[in-house]
This record gives C-alpha cells, sequence and structure tokens, in this order.
C-alpha cells in the first residue's frame, strides 16, 4: 500500500490489485499536466478501508475481485464505511452483469478494463462525483422535508387522484384519532362530514383538471371517537416529471375552537344585540366603547353620543361617594357587583336601574373591559313603593300610619344612641272632634283631619314625622332636639296651629289639641315605653283643662316651659319695643373727665321690671334675635351720643359691644354704616368692643371684618384682654386700638401678685403697639390707685359712675363735675 499523503485537488482510491491495471488508470488520470487528479492506490480492501478512514476521497474506482474480498460483498463493505463516497466499480468484460447489479445497489458507474481512454475515465468520475452530490442533497432534502412532515403542527396529507390517502402526517392522525394504518389506502370521503363531500369532491376534480391552483374549504371530518372536528383546508396539486397521476397535497388546520368561539361570540353578539336589557360595554378606563339598542331605548343616549365618555354621565346624584367606593371595592375584590341603582336619562328624568357588573380580564390577569348590564325597574320600583305606601300609611290623611310610625320611632332612637341626641315624641289627641262628627257629620270629619293632618305637617322640620294612630291621635317624632325646650317650641305651636278656626263645606269648625310629650333616653328607652309616656302626659294634659301640652317629667316640664316663656316674651320685648339703654361713662385718667359712655342693654319688662342683660342676653344670642336687638341698639345709642356731643361734648365716644352671632352677621357693616348716617355721629366716635374669646376663635376671623372697619374710620377694642390667648402677632396685624383688661383681674388686683403682674404686661404690651388701655369694674379706691399706677390711660366701674339712663346721664355730663375719687389726678 502506497503511503498515505495529505490532501490536495480531487483525489482518487484507486483498489486494484492488478499493478498494470491500476497503472493504467493512474496514467489516464495524470496524462495532462495541469491535472486535477491527485491518485492513491490500494491492492487489497483492508487497505483501501484504512486510507478512506484517514484520508478525504472524493471518488474510489474499484475492482470488485480482491484478494481479501469478491463480488458485491466488496462494494457492501466499502459503502458500509463510507457511504457518500462515491463508486465507479471496474470490471472486466465478462462481468457487466455483475457492474449493473452494483449500480442497482449503489455504485455511480462502472467501467471496462481495457476499453476507453483517458477522457472516458476522467468523465465517469466527475459524473459519479456529480451524481453523488445530487444524491447527498435529495436525501438531505427528503429528511429536511420528511422531519416537518413528521413534526408540523398542522396536519399534512398526501393523496392520489382518486382520493386516497398515500401518507399523512402525525398531526393530522391526532386530530381526527386514526393511525396511518387504519386511513392509508382508504378515501377521505369515508371520514368527512356528508354534508360536505360534495363540495369537496368539486374542487378537488377542478384542481385536478388544472381549472384552478388551489382551492381553500372549510369542512367538518367525522373523529374515530364520533367527535365533529372543523377544519379549513389549503389542497394544491402535486405532478411528476414524468406525467405520472398527478397527487394533491392538503394543509389541514383544526379550528374547532376557532369556530366554538365565533359561534359562541355570534351568539353573544346576537344575544347583546337583541337583549331587552341595556348593555353597555367600557375599557379599562372606564370609557364606553360598545352600547346595545336596549341601552339607548332606556337612556335615550345614541351611541354616538356616549361612545368614550364616562358612565357617570347618567349619574342621578342620589348616591353619596360611599355608594361608588363599594361598588368598585366590590369590582375589584369579586370581580362582580349588582344591585339597585339610580341614573338619570338623557332628558333629565330619574329612572331606577337593576345592574350587574362584570370584570373582564386577559390571560395575565390585567383588566380588559367591564361588561355591564342594565334593567330598567322604574315601574316595578313604582308599583313596590305604591304597595308599601298603601301598607304604610293612612289612606285618610297620607300620613305614615302606625306600622310605619313604629319603625321610624326606632329608627330614630338608634340614631340617637349613635349621636348622643334627644328623641322627643309628641303624643296628639284633638279635642272635641266627636262633636264635629256628630254635628256636621263623618264627612266634614274626614275632611277636618286632612286639614289637621297638613298643620302638623307644617309645624315640623324635615326629617321629623307626623303620623296618625288611629281615629284622632297623631303623633310626631322630633329628631335630633338639643333641649327638651325644643320640644316645647313645636307644641306651643301645634296649639296655636290647631286654634285656628278650619273651614268645611259645612261651615267652620273649632277644635283644640292636649299634648303629651315624653322624651329619650331620659324617659324610656324603647318606643313601646316612649309612647304609652307621651299617652299618659297626653291625658294628663287633657286633665289640666284641655289645650295644653305636658312632658311626662314635671322637672322637664317646668323648665322647658320656663325656657319657652321667657323665648316668648322676649320676642314680644322686641316687637313692643321694652327695651331700653344705660350708659356708664369711661374717664380720663389725666384729666378725670368722662371721654366715652359705653351703652348697656336693659329689658323693662311691663310685669317684673327692669330684667337685667345676664338674664337674657345668652337666649337673645341662641335664637337670632340679638341681631335685630343690636340693629336697635345701635340706632338708639347712635342717636343719643350724637346730641350729647352736639349740646357741648364734642369730643364724646360711644363704646358699644358685638356678640359673637352680630360679628357673623352677613349686613352688619351695612347696619353700623346706617346707623351713623342717620344719626349723622361721626364714625371716629364710635368704638365696637369685641371679647377677646371671638378674636382668637379658630372657627371665625375677623381680620378682613376689622379692616373693613378700620376703613370706615369706626375704632375697635378687645374686651375682656388677658383671658384669651391673643399672641403678639396677631394683635398687630389687627387694627385695634384700645385694650380693656379683663374684669377678672381687676376684682383680685389686691389679693393676687399675679393679676398684677399681668395686667402691667398689659400695659407693656398696649404701649409698645401704641393703644390704650381701659381698666373696667372698678369698684374700690385702692382698685384705682393700682389701676393708674400701672399706667392705665382710663378707667370705668361703680367706684366712679354707674350705668344711668339717658335723661340720668345727661345731667351727669352738664354737671361737669369730677368724681371724688379721680380729684387728686384732676388737678395735674
Amino acid at each position: 500500500m502506497e503511503p498515505v499523503e495529505p490532501h490536495s485537488g480531487c483525489v482518487v482510491l484507486v483498489v486494484e490489485d492488478n499493478p498494470g491495471d491500476a497503472r493504467l488508470v493512474e496514467l489516464y488520470l495524470l496524462e495532462e499536466a495541469s491535472s486535477p487528479f491527485r491518485v492513491l492506490k490500494a491492492e487489497r480492501l483492508g487497505a483501501a478501508l484504512e486510507i478512506l478512514a484517514s484520508v478525504a476521497i472524493d471518488v474510489v474506482l474499484l475492482d470488485l475481485s480482491l484478494p481479501d474480498s469478491f463480488g458485491m460483498q466488496t462494494l457492501e463493505r466499502l459503502r458500509a464505511a463510507s457511504p457518500l463516497v462515491p463508486v465507479v466499480v471496474l470490471t472486466g468484460t465478462n462481468d457487466e452483469d455483475l457492474a449493473l447489479q452494483a449500480l442497482r445497489q449503489g455504485a455511480q458507474d462502472y467501467l471496462v478494463k481495457g476499453q476507453g481512454d483517458g477522457n472516458l475515465v476522467r468523465r465517469a468520475i466527475f459524473y459519479a462525483i456529480e451524481r453523488s452530490h445530487a444524491a447527498v442533497a435529495l436525501r438531505r432534502s427528503e429528511s429536511r422535508f420528511r422531519t416537518l412532515f413528521a413534526n408540523a403542527g398542522i396536519g399534512v396529507v398526501l393523496a392520489d387522484a382518486q382520493g386516497r390517502m398515500v401518507e399523512a402526517n402525525p398531526a393530522f392522525l391526532s386530530m381526527v384519532g386514526y393511525t396511518d394504518a387504519e386511513l392509508r389506502g382508504e378515501k377521505f370521503r369515508a371520514i368527512t362530514h356528508p354534508d360536505d363531500i360534495g363540495l369537496n369532491d368539486a374542487l378537488r376534480a377542478e384542481v385536478l383538471a388544472g381549472q384552478r391552483e388551489e382551492f381553500e374549504l372549510t369542512k367538518r371530518y367525522i373523529g374515530k371517537d364520533g367527535r365533529l372536528i372543523w377544519a379549513k383546508l389549503t389542497c394544491t396539486v402535486m405532478r411528476e416529471a414524468d406525467g405520472a397521476q398527478p397527487y394533491t397535497v392538503t394543509v389541514v388546520e383544526d379550528i374547532t375552537e376557532r369556530k366554538r368561539l365565533e359561534d359562541s361570540m355570534r351568539l353573544a353578539a346576537t344575544v347583546f344585540e337583541n337583549s331587552g336589557d341595556g348593555l353597555f360595554v367600557t375599557d379599562a378606563d372606564n370609557h364606553i366603547v360598545h352600547v346595545n339598542p336596549a341601552f339607548t331605548l332606556i337612556t335615550g343616549y345614541d351611541a354616538d353620543e356616549v361612545l368614550g365618555r364616562n358612565p357617570r354621565i347618567l349619574a342621578s346624584g342620589r348616591h353619596d361617594r360611599d355608594f361608588f367606593v363599594q361598588l368598585w371595592a366590590a369590582l375589584t375584590e369579586c370581580g362582580k357587583w349588582q344591585g339597585e341603582i339610580w341614573d338619570r336619562r338623557k332628558d333629565g328624568e330619574m329612572f331606577a336601574g337593576w345592574q350587574s357588573i362584570a370584570v373582564v380580564r386577559d390571560a395575565e390577569g390585567k383588566v380588559q373591559n367591564y361588561v355591564a348590564v342594565l334593567s330598567d325597574i322604574t315601574l316595578r320600583k313604582q308599583v313596590e313603593e305604591r304597595l308599601s305606601y298603601a301598607a304604610n300609611h293612612d289612606p285618610l290623611t297620607r300620613l305614615p300610619n302606625r306600622s310605619l310610625f313604629q319603625e321610624r320611632l326606632t329608627r330614630a332612637i338608634a340614631r340617637a344612641q349613635r349621636n348622643q341626641n334627644l328623641v322627643a315624641l309628641l303624643f296628639i289627641d284633638l279635642d272635641h272632634f266627636k262633636q264635629v262628627n256628630d254635628t256636621m257629620g263623618h264627612l266634614a270629619g274626614d275632611m277636618l283631619l286632612q286639614q289637621v293632618a297638613e298643620r302638623l305637617s307644617s309645624c315640623i322640620r324635615q326629617g321629623d314625622t307626623v303620623a296618625r294612630l288611629s281615629g284622632d291621635e297623631f303623633t310626631i317624632i322630633l329628631e335630633d332636639v338639643q333641649d327638651p325646650r325644643d320640644a316645647a317650641v313645636v307644641g306651643h305651636k301645634v296649639l296655636r296651629r290647631l286654634q285656628e278656626p278650619i273651614k268645611l263645606s259645612g261651615g267652620e269648625a273649632h277644635i283644640s289639641s292636649s299634648i303629651g310629650v315624653s322624651l329619650y333616653p331620659s324617659d324610656a328607652g324603647d318606643p313601646n315605653t316612649l309612647l304609652k309616656l307621651a299617652d299618659a302626659a297626653m291625658y294628663r294634659a287633657k286633665h289640666l283643662g284641655r289645650n295644653g301640652c305636658q312632658f311626662h317629667s314635671e322637672a322637664v316640664n317646668a323648665q322647658a316651659f320656663e325656657r319657652l316663656a321667657l323665648e316668648n316674651a322676649l320676642r314680644n320685648a322686641v316687637e313692643q319695643d321694652q327695651f331700653l339703654l344705660h350708659y356708664q361713662p369711661i374717664f380720663d385718667v389725666k384729666s378725670g373727665r368722662p371721654v366715652a359712655v359705653e351703652a348697656l342693654l336693659r329689658w323693662r319688662h311691663p310685669e317684673v321690671g327692669v330684667v337685667a342683660p345676664n338674664q337674657f342676653l345668652a337666649l337673645a344670642e341662641e335664637t337670632g334675635m340679638i341681631v335685630s336687638i343690636g340693629r336697635w341698639v345701635f340706632e338708639q345709642a347712635c342717636r343719643q351720643v350724637k346730641l350729647w356731643r352736639d349740646s357741648g361734648h364734642a369730643d364724646l365716644r360711644l363704646h358699644i359691644n358685638l356678640s359673637s352671632r352680630q360679628l357673623r352677621q352677613p349686613d352688619l357693616i351695612e347696619v353700623v354704616a346706617g346707623a351713623l348716617e342717620v344719626s349723622q355721629l361721626p364714625p371716629q366716635a364710635l368704638v365696637l368692643e369685641v371679647l377677646e374669646s371671638c378674636v382668637v376663635d379658630k372657627a371665625f376671623d375677623p381680620s378682613s371684618l376689622f379692616a373693613r372697619f378700620a376703613a370706615l374710620g369706626v375704632g375697635l377694642a378687645i374686651d375682656e384682654f388677658g383671658s384669651g390667648y391673643s399672641s403678639f402677632a396677631f394683635l398687630r396685624r389687627l387694627p385695634v386700638t384700645i385694650l380693656k383688661v379683663a374684669q377678672g383681674f381687676v376684682r383680685n388686683l389686691s389679693n393676687s401678685e399675679d393679676e398684677s403682674e399681668i395686667v402691667t404686661a398689659i400695659v407693656a404690651l398696649a404701649r409698645g403697639l401704641h393703644m390704650t388701655v381701659v381698666a373696667p369694674g372698678i369698684e374700690n379706691k385702692a382698685q384705682l390707685d393700682l389701676l393708674t399706677g400701672f399706667g392705665c390711660d382710663k378707667v370705668q366701674g361703680f367706684l366712679l359712675s354707674k350705668p344711668q339712663a339717658a335723661a340720668e346721664m345727661t345731667g351727669f355730663l352738664a354737671d361737669k363735675r369730677l368724681p371724688a375719687a379721680l380729684s387728686p389726678w384732676s388737678a395735674s
């Protein structure tokens, strides 16, 4: 065996045990100087196999008869070792049959020894190499196709012209549930739905006849287990080059699930469009993307009017924020919500709906849509409400009946318990009602009861309840009661209204009523007991002479009606001009002369005489009557001080106190300006005194109001200064010019060093802010000496002068005598 050399050019291995034949082949291959061949030789098959194992051989020239191998066995052994290397068989003239057999077993060509020339040998080698390469490419292509065919996720079927299956890939077999052996040779119409066979065969015929290149078809297969399989087919024709019978190649896609979804969606769309319920869909941002005709019918909105908009365009305003917070919480936590909701149609009409909302999420759980179903239940609600109304209301007066009364009283007690409020129950029985029935007839009696119901309803606030229990018995439930006297006010209002003549068809009727009042929780803690106690109090009112109101508790009865009597008397005082003003002078420390007067209100009651302010001012403030009283004070005081100034006291100033309620009076500036204008009193002559507690009230900022008064020219004073928590910075930004020391400090000056230090600090603060200090409430000489010693600018009190009526004050001012206590300072 020749030594193996490195590969270069086209390497030919000549396997020939006859040296002459081998040399001849070599000469044929190398006879040209530029020969592309490199020749290796081997005399035995074993040596040839060693060379094939170590050298890249392009072609083998093989003699089948070798010392160590003979015949077809030689070819088989060599191809087994190197199946991809092309082989040209060398054979004698008598071995052509063997050579032909070798060709059938994979040899590329054969050469007869001793025949031909170098061109023939070279050409045989080139052809062998080319055919080998083509065969390898074909095998690779077939391998790739087979891999693709076998592993395709979609069905692929090869069928002959008669429609019999030649081959099907695993995907198709899995689709229909049959094995390859069960279908091979069978016509596909055997597993096709009968209704689809005709169209399928017609389209196949057109393709096979060349009338179309391919066809697509959606058809149904019947699986081995009886299932119906929807498939989409794409069928093309494959024709052989030799014109043999054509085949069809069909790609089959299983669309059963898609078909099911399409059918479901078609059904859903049909339901959506034809549903009697309103349906609308929003995107993840809650913008409407689709509505059905029923939605338009219910809401009045066409699709183009709501698409892209938020469903809140339907909001009625009847539901509070908590309602929608709970709705969205249910959607977030449970993915659905349903309940009754009140919406508003396009024309503004409110309607009741039963709405179900569901969340639609994608495969990752992200919200995609919200789907809402809306049923108009307005008619049903109206029927329910009519039935409920009939069951819970008195048909004659349309007031709540005993059943609804019990329910509302129970709820009122529960709310009062939560809110720590009172509930007042008024039990009302009509006096002399039987006489109206007997003398004027039952029709007149019914008309009377109806008018009584209207009058009782006019006596209460929204949220309270008037009910008719039976016959001529009525009740009133008062909620959020702050004081028993509030119930007394309503009771007396009822008494007055029911005393008024009632016009009936047969004339006028005159009745009165007896009222009993019980209170939760002081009288009873449950509805039944509360009703019994109110009933008992009503009977006591009847026994006391009718046309009256009695509380269950005697103590409450006295307290409530004492306050009520005072309130009524105070209202009369405003209407009947029972008020008068007293004036207390304010003295200048240096001159000892009166420089101002403070207007003090008094009530001249026709029966009890003069009533002190501390007995009625708090009630006037609470009821709001202080507003009208204050207007009167401004008018009277300004007019009087203008008279004094005109009579020789040109520098006299007027101090008037403002209450908390007056500071919040919307037209306070107009009231003050009007009084000044009518009286012609200069604004600089008026000083408004405001309690320090009102100035530091966090619920009320007086800055803008004070600024407007300052712009008007009116002076401002802070009364009872030192009793609150005013800061230096706060005082600086208010246009205040006077500080009045709290009277508590003045009273305790002789007994406490702390008060002395406070007053000293107040004076120092006033000096720093260029303010005047007034010390009021001086009752003895020791207090006066200390306060003047501390540096107070002005003083006031009983020691110097008591409050006096206008006539007395006129004389006091005209006398011009200095108070004895101030005489030593007047000399200076």
